[in-house]
């Protein structure tokens, strides 16, 4: 395969006996397509994860798309590539495609995971892209690859969410992008709950520094938003409570469950609708999760 940076030892994973990892699991189908179905496999690393770089929708979904693109030899060293056309379920032209480009490639963020030199947990500051280069052509292809020190973490994580790309496309918010990321990462593990900060949460769905930092703006224009977007169209349901200390929100008590059959079904035909009237239909629904927080 033709390549153009210096080649890198693959990560050597460390694996406790029977364990496995996110890298044991591929990705499938189509999801490159947002006319087709497919799975992609996000690590929690990149998943509970803090942006220094600020990413919007279409470029959460871009990342998500070159990720799964790799994932199946991620921890190769080899240059993954791209047609740049397959591309455009985040972006209409190549124009936007390549501004999304340069944002990746500046992108920094904030990941916990456990350091390989001493076992113990650590805060590493990684970029999300690394080298890359896109062909002139529109019907070129895009070569990237990941930094060095962002395969390590990846390679020895154990935990993941699992990415229905049908419902990630259906989503029209980046907060209700990555509150179905949270959520898919936890929907499988035996506890069903979990408290954040308010700061957590605002981190963890991608709120720029410095924005919506009065709850109720951040309740009014992240979480009410996400919270009722992820409930219309998703597979699950999520809640939250906020638990006060006097007027102020000390803690966000997050609850989710698995949707039952006639909820899914209804799920399901919400995402083949078209999306005009949908936030209409969400608004008008007794489902929709509301709680209102006193300024």
């Amino acid at each position: 395969m033709t390549t153009f940076l210096p080649q890198f030892d693959e990560p050597k994973p460390v694996r406790r006996k029977g364990q496995l990892l996110a890298t044991d699991i591929k990705t499938t189908g189509q999801f490159l397509d947002p006319n087709h179905m497919g799975k992609i496999i996000k690590p929690r690393e990149l998943v509970d994860i803090v942006e220094l770089t600020p990413l919007s929708r279409n470029e959460t979904i871009l990342y998500n798309q070159l990720l799964g693109h790799a994932w199946n030899n991620i921890t190769s060293n080899e240059v993954h590539k791209v047609l740049k056309a397959s591309l455009r379920g985040s972006h209409d032209s190549n124009d936007r495609l390549e501004e999304a480009f340069d944002t990746l490639m500046g992108a920094w963020a904030k990941v916990r995971a456990r350091d390989p030199d001493t076992g113990e947990m650590a805060t590493f500051r990684v970029h999300l892209l690394g080298t890359n280069k896109a062909e002139d052509r529109k019907d070129g292809y895009f070569y990237y690859t990941f930094p060095p020190d962002l395969l390590v973490i990846i390679s020895q994580s154990n935990a993941w969410a699992t990415l229905k790309s049908h419902i990630m496309y259906a989503l029209r918010s980046k907060y209700s992008i990555r509150l179905y990321e949270m959520i898919e990462r936890r929907i499988s593990l035996i506890k069903q709950s979990e408290e954040f900060t308010p700061d957590e949460m605002r981190s963890m769905l991608g709120v720029p520094s410095g924005k919506l930092e009065r709850f109720a703006d951040f309740n009014k224009y992240c979480l009410k938003p996400a919270f009722a977007e992820v409930n219309q169209l998703c597979d699950f349901t999520v809640e939250m409570m906020p638990i006060k200390k006097g007027h102020t929100v000390e803690k966000l008590f997050l609850t989710w469950m698995k949707k039952s059959p006639k909820a899914l079904r209804l799920a399901y035909d919400e995402r083949e609708k078209s999306r005009v009237g949908r936030r209409a239909r969400r608004e008008s629904s007794i489902e929709m999760i509301t709680f209102d927080i006193p300024e």
